[in-house]
C-alpha cells in the first residue's frame, strides 16, 4: 500500500481528465476553457486498488498564490 495523489482537470460541464501531476494539470488547464478548475485529492493505492481517504479540493491557480504572496 502507498499514499499518492490524484490530479484532474474539471471543465465547466462536470466532466473529468486524470493527470500524473499537478503541473501537467495546471499546465493543461488553459486548453479547457473558462469555467475548467484543477482538482486533487489523497488517495491510498494497493494491489488492484484505490482507495480515496479524501475528497477533491480545488487547487488555486498559480496566479493567484503569486498575488497572496
Amino acid at each position: 500500500m502507498s499514499d499518492d495523489r490524484e490530479w484532474v482537470i474539471q471543465n465547466a460541464k462536470g466532466k473529468q481528465f486524470s493527470y500524473d501531476s499537478a503541473a501537467e494539470a495546471v499546465a493543461e488547464l488553459p486548453e479547457y476553457g473558462e469555467g475548467a478548475v484543477v482538482l486533487t485529492r489523497s488517495v491510498v493505492r494497493g494491489l488492484f486498488v484505490t482507495k480515496p481517504y479524501e475528497d477533491w479540493q480545488q487547487v488555486a491557480p498559480p496566479d493567484s498564490r503569486d498575488a497572496e504572496q
